[in-house]
């Protein structure tokens, strides 16, 4: 009897413990967390109980540029996700997704240099030999993404995508307004835009010299 009373009495200290060097190495981790950084919660989570750390934000490099903004697109890109089984309609599992995202050109002005301006001053005229109008960039507007489930008779609920696999749609998405935003219907656009975006910087300040001069834009190929 004395026995197992002994062996209760060990178990009970050791489980004690083992708690009290689990609360403190609780108290020395979060210690040490809040005095790094602080957590948040982020906004109109599902569980707020899951806290973020943000970490000190750096800096890494910054670098000059030169690039004129010329032309803004809207463009719109739907995509398929198909989790049927089989072809009959009754297992079908589709869902439709619609993006719709900005994309814009930009012209690189630091290649502008004498070697690629003219001045022809018996003819007033002033050429131009400027980089052509390159993708900057293409921003997904996520409030303007639809959703639309088209479900069989015996397939329910949404199609959950994991990170990895939202992350492969968005590179297709934008790798796809891309090649969208390289068309002649949208590309010539933006080859125009540039030509007046120019001609409407250099117009102003020519104005203020009181000589007119006649300018002329040609692209690099």
């Amino acid at each position: 009897m004395k026995i197992k009373v002994q062996k209760k009495t060990f178990f009970i200290i050791m489980f004690l413990c083992i708690l009290i060097g689990f609360f403190a190495a609780y108290k020395v981790f979060n210690k040490m967390s809040t005095s790094q950084s602080k957590p948040w919660v982020v906004a109109d989570a599902d569980d707020i109980s899951k806290k973020f750390i943000s970490k000190e934000t750096l800096i890494k490099k910054i670098e000059q540029k030169q690039k004129l903004i010329t032309t803004e697109a809207q463009i719109s890109e739907k995509v398929t996700i198909d989790n049927s089984w089989g072809n009959l309609d009754i297992f079908k599992k589709l869902q439709n997704i619609s993006f719709t995202g900005t994309g814009t050109y930009s012209i690189d002005l630091s290649n502008l240099k004498n070697e690629n301006i003219s001045i022809d001053n018996k003819s007033r005229i002033i050429t131009l030999n400027v980089s052509t109008p390159q993708i900057e960039s293409i921003n997904i507007d996520d409030s303007k993404t639809q959703y639309q489930t088209d479900n069989g008779l015996f397939r329910f609920g949404e199609i959950k995508l994991t990170t990895e696999e939202h992350e492969a749609i968005m590179q297709n998405v934008k790798k796809d307004m891309s090649t969208k935003m390289l068309e002649d219907t949208y590309y010539n656009k933006a080859l125009s835009n540039s030509k007046k975006s120019i001609k409407n910087i250099l117009n102003s300040i020519l104005d203020n010299s009181g000589v007119k001069y006649y300018l002329n834009i040609k692209f690099k190929k």
